[in-house]
């Protein structure tokens, strides 16, 4: 049997796109032949495709899906073949289907028919099809191991060991920075799907009944279902040049009704390339931002004033709503990185930006304005307006000049104070700040609108949370504050108890029990839980316990918006301070009912406080040995 050559799909819906274009002249001249015609193999391969991500639940059935596609359209097009015999069809020669030398080009492409989708969900759903078409691509571009690489019989039996050397390698060749951390995550979970796709092909690989092994695919199949949990590709692209790009999250009420208290605020991702300048405008909400990468320089002119401030990581600063914003990258190598907590002020969950400046890419809204009006206005003739707002071709985020880059950061504003005082609207960085908790597994930085003049009339908290390798902040809860918790560094995992979903899902059996008279429980929690990477975005609304852990190869670093930041406590429940510890020996063992004596020794057992080592280093004897039980008396 010859061997066939896998091809991406790109390349395959290339093809079938010139093919169709061909036809609605054809089907036009000939209106007849359309029933007579047979369905061409291009038109059984796209088909075929949209049969496959309708009908197939995870990547691997997918991907095979996919293979067999492409195997029956080589077979339909040897067949073709076939019948042409001499008259050029080669026969039986194997088709092949163009190579696509640019697939970055390609790949954009693709986003760009995304943009037009309506709808989130279809939306994400069209990026990620884009992703794993110019991955798939990009490996084959890079494999130049002959045919036998390319076969489809081949391409799932690769090493996964080896493909995650070569993926790290990857990274470090052709990624800087965050970036290649990012790369070098991605290639992580990559080699975690698939050895626990081989184990499943394989027979379990070992142990079936492996608590470990067990708590991971609970957790899978939790994140599928989780309204508090956003991966990073449900971030949208607003603005995109070839200099960067500005991203915005979905409202959170689409995703949850669960969500609708924060409905109102929005999340924002800002990626400038090094030596870039972001045009000036002014939005309809108010803007707290955080630099997570490189160092940059944010004007914005607010009172008639002008304010101009040098930021760096960690530094977070409050825009007004309705000031006039832009901001430079003036770093030579390292791009930069804003986060942004939008609240709109005119219509709840939706604002949008202005710009005066621009021309056509961005449209200033200035050319809404009539002739008359804007030359009145102006003063000037209208030709050399029309010529002033029509200039502007490159989109919203630009390359300057690296002289133009030191005169605008070289005019920092003269009250660019920073720090807590209480007639400061300075930037302050929350990393210079003595963290609120800390010790070897971890610390938490968080400026509260009760120290910060910038953050007060907002109610908003900002925080910084590290966690070491391998370590967990102990399970706690906020007291009246919801967090919207970004993730900016390395990976990990959290674990959340939430009363609501968990009444949702039993609302109807437990109506039934309660018909035939049988005793239903009030109180019942379901586990919501998601592994986390970098773009990541998780919910943790005020009351709900959580434990967020790091992975074992790497820091996971947070940053935490909090709504209603002010006056909110974290509670604590396991660990040296943990609240219960408050609460009376009588009360614990009324309510355990365990000896108040076993429930001491229990809930006193572990030697730190908040942030703690995590299960994979938990140590064996002597305190800190029941920290697991912890969960188990409190109800998780």
């Amino acid at each position: 049997m010859a061997v066939i050559k896998l091809n991406t799909k790109i390349s395959l819906l290339l093809l079938l796109t010139l093919s169709l274009l061909l036809l609605p002249s054809h089907c036009y001249t000939n209106p007849g032949l359309q029933e007579e015609e047979e369905e061409s193999a291009e038109e059984g391969l796209f088909k075929c495709f949209v049969s496959c991500d309708k009908r197939q639940e995870n990547e691997r059935e997918l991907s095979q899906c996919e293979q067999r596609c492409v195997q029956e359209y080589h077979e339909r097009k040897r067949e073709e073949g076939e019948e042409r015999g001499g008259r050029g069809g080669g026969g039986g020669e194997e088709t092949v289907v163009p190579k696509i030398e640019e697939p970055r080009k390609v790949y954009e492409q693709c986003l760009s028919k995304c943009h037009k989708t309506e709808g989130s969900r279809q939306q994400y759903q069209c990026r990620r099809t884009c992703e794993r078409q110019y991955e798939q691509q990009q490996r084959e571009q890079r494999g130049g191991g002959g045919e036998e690489e390319g076969t489809v019989e081949n391409h799932h039996r690769r090493d996964p060991d080896q493909q995650y050397k070569q993926c790290q390698s990857r990274c470090g060749r052709e990624r800087r920075g965050e970036e290649r951390q990012y790369c070098q995550q991605k290639c992580q979970w990559e080699y975690e799907r698939q050895k626990r796709e081989q184990g499943r092909e394989y027979g379990g690989g070992g142990d079936s009944t492996n608590p470990r092994k067990e708590s991971r695919e609970e957790e899978e199949g939790q994140e599928g279902n989780n309204p508090y949990f956003f991966e990073s590709q449900r971030f949208d692209s607003k603005y995109r040049t070839e200099e960067g790009h500005v991203k915005l999250l979905e409202r959170f009420s689409k995703k949850s009704e669960l969500l609708q208290g924060v409905d109102n605020y929005r999340l924002a991702v800002l990626e400038a390339n090094p030596n870039t300048f972001v045009l000036p405008h002014h939005s309809d909400a108010e803007s707290v931002l955080v630099v997570v990468g490189g160092k940059g320089t944010i004007s914005y002119v607010w009172q008639n004033q002008r304010k101009s401030y040098n930021v760096k990581r960690g530094d977070v600063m409050r825009v007004p709503a309705g000031s006039i914003l832009y901001l430079i990258n003036r770093d030579d190598n390292e791009k930069l990185h804003v986060l942004k907590l939008l609240q709109p002020v005119n219509t709840p969950g939706r604002f949008k930006e202005y710009f005066g400046v621009g021309g056509e890419n961005p449209e200033s809204f200035y050319r809404t304005f009539s002739n008359e009006i804007l030359e009145a206005a102006f003063n000037v003739p209208g030709e050399r307006l029309k010529r002033l707002f029509g200039q502007q071709k490159k989109g919203v985020i630009i390359r300057a000049s690296k002289e133009q880059i030191r005169a605008l950061s070289g005019q920092e504003s003269e009250s660019s104070s920073r720090g807590r005082r209480e007639e400061s609207w300075g930037p302050f960085n929350l990393l210079d700040e003595q963290p609120l908790f800390s010790n070897r597994y971890g610390q938490y930085f968080e400026a509260s609108p009760n120290d910060y003049q910038q953050l007060k009339d907002l109610d908003v908290s900002v925080g910084f949370m590290n966690i070491k390798k391998g370590g967990m902040i102990a399970p706690y809860y906020n007291t009246r504050s919801t967090k919207l918790v970004v993730v900016v560094g390395g990976s990990g995992r959290f674990e959340m108890a939430c009363p609501h979903l968990s009444a949702q899902s039993k609302q109807g059996s437990q109506g039934r029990k309660e018909r035939e008279g049988e005793t239903t429980s009030n109180v019942h929690y379901q586990k919501v839980s998601a592994r986390l990477s970098v773009g990541d975005v998780f919910i943790v609304p005020a009351g709900h316990p959580i434990a967020t852990i790091a992975s074992q190869d790497s820091n996971l670093q947070l940053v935490a918006f909090g709504i209603k930041g002010s006056y909110n406590q974290k509670y604590f429940l396991a660990g040296k301070d943990n609240i219960w510890n408050q609460v009376q020996s009588e009360a614990k063992e009324l309510s355990f009912k365990t000896p108040a004596r076993e429930v001491e020794e229990i809930l006193r057992s572990q030697e730190q406080s908040y942030f703690l080592p995590g299960p994979g280093q938990r140590e064996e004897g002597g305190k800190g040995h029941h920290v697991a039980s912890i969960l188990d008396f409190v109800g998780f």
